[in-house]
């Protein structure tokens, strides 16, 4: 045992299994051996030392180094494996126990005691070490000496000696040759795994990118018939003036009195204002609409949440009316003038409540597909000044969720509807922007069968 080239020590640590110490027998006595009387105390002495050296655990350690001589010295199997005081041996025991991490097994096949006199005594025999690596038996049997010393009736390890004769080596090379080629095939191994979970991870991430981005587009989706709506006013505007401005440009050039052409001028310095004003209006229109798709996140800043929650409901609004002309329910609005402003991204916002009252509105439609006659489908958004935040509260009298949907509808990917007509996405992202992006709450209420309130709260400071 020891630091050994050519085999490793019997040694453990937790997660390895080591069976316990095999009673050995002494070796059969020859004509030409010594026949000093058998001592038991000293075989138990033996026993105890080789237990607790290979035994992990801090009590086991503690108790071979009290069996262990102040004065000890001791030599390995390999060149150099020279242990020459107690520190040096408590070093070489817990390089052992970090360094064994298969199973393995040890006996003693033989050994022979002499009792040299009443207070020293040698014990040599042989110790089968026998590793499973990944079901490949691995034995090897290294001899040892010992020179015990006896003292206040124990018996201390004075000295000890370990060889593996040549003739004794494994056949499939050392038992450390097999270890450290072992280690380098795990090593491999683990490395070839890290590089393909690597990997892994980087194609879950362009996924999961890509999800979100897709997410994004489907709530500008819902903006589209909103916006144009939007749009059409201005650029209506736009045409207008022009053409006016086109019909003064050719009375100018028919007109010689001065006074009618300075009441020309201004007329169609008037419009030209006007041309700009509406185009200025939109150019913002389309802004906001590319804010809503791009990536990335944006530096929050004080915003006044009325507006911006009057704003969005109105593009949903549109959008509902587009795409479903035969459902006539719209939003109706009741926000608190108590509100004033929250500091947020506003089209991260724009996003989450796109994303409450199209669910709402869905809500609603689908129960009043099947509902009895005197069903009313009702879309409700609140905000109000609650304590130290702002509260903006879409209702609906729809059809509700069970409770185990309503413990799971913020996971991702945890979508109620037919495949094809929702990501999973939606609340979860809407989750993340109001919790991670501006230290707010998104919870949910929800009654089965009676509709959903979900309650969106931003801190005021």
């Amino acid at each position: 045992m020891g630091d050994r080239r050519g085999s490793p020590p019997p040694r453990t640590r937790p997660g390895a299994r080591c069976t316990p110490l095999r009673t050995p027998h002494a070796r059969p006595s020859t004509p030409m051996d010594p026949t000093p009387p058998d001592d038991p105390t000293i075989r138990d002495a033996v026993h105890a030392l080789l237990r607790d050296w290979v035994d992990a655990s801090p009590e086991a350690t503690e108790r071979f180094m009290a069996a262990v001589r102040p004065s000890f010295t001791g030599y390995g199997t390999g060149p150099g494996d020279y242990y020459a005081n107690r520190a040096a041996l408590r070093a070489m025991v817990r390089r052992e126990h970090e360094g064994m991490s298969y199973p393995f097994t040890l006996d003693v096949p033989w050994m022979t005691v002499h009792r040299l006199h009443d207070a020293s005594a040698v014990a040599v025999g042989e110790i089968a070490v026998t590793i499973d690596l990944d079901g490949e038996a691995v034995v090897e049997r290294p001899r040892f000496t010992f020179a015990l010393e006896r003292e206040d009736g124990r018996w201390l390890l004075a000295h000890f000696h370990f060889s593996v004769p040549d003739a004794m080596q494994p056949e499939q090379g050392t038992m450390n040759d097999l270890l450290d080629e072992r280690t380098r095939q795990l090593q491999e191994e683990v490395a070839r795994r890290t590089e393909e979970l690597n990997q892994s991870l980087a194609d879950l991430q362009a996924a999961q990118a890509q999800l979100v981005q897709q997410e994004k587009m489907a709530s500008l989706g819902a903006l589209t018939a909103g916006i144009a709506h939007e749009i059409k006013n201005p650029l209506n505007f736009v045409t207008n003036f022009a053409s006016l401005s086109q019909e003064l440009v050719d009375e100018l050039a028919e007109e010689t009195d001065a006074e009618e052409r300075a009441a020309i001028l201004s007329d169609l310095r008037l419009n030209v204002e006007k041309i700009e004003q509406h185009g200025r209006r939109a150019d913002g229109i389309v802004r906001a609409m590319m804010d809503h798709a791009r990536s990335g996140s944006r530096d929050r800043r004080r915003v006044a949440l009325n507006p911006l929650v009057a704003e969005y409901v109105g593009h949903v609004a549109h959008a509902a009316r587009v795409q479903h002309p035969t459902f006539g329910v719209a939003p109706s609005l009741d926000l608190g003038p108590e509100v004033g402003e929250v500091e947020a991204v506003p089209q991260e916002i724009g996003r989450v409540i796109i994303n409450l009252v199209g669910n709402a509105l869905d809500a609603v439609r689908t129960r009043a597909a099947s509902a009895s006659p005197g069903y009313v489908p009702a879309v409700t958004v609140a905000t109000r000044h609650v304590e130290d935040a702002v509260e903006v509260r879409v209702a609906d009298n729809g059809t509700g969720m069970p409770e185990a949907v309503r413990a799971r509808v913020f996971e991702p990917f945890f979508t109620t509807k037919p495949a094809g007509q929702g990501t999973g996405l939606g609340l979860s992202l809407s989750h993340d922007i109001v919790v991670q992006g501006h230290r707010g709450t998104l919870a949910v209420e929800s009654t089965e069968g009676a509709g959903t309130t979900f309650v969106l709260r931003l801190p005021t400071a």
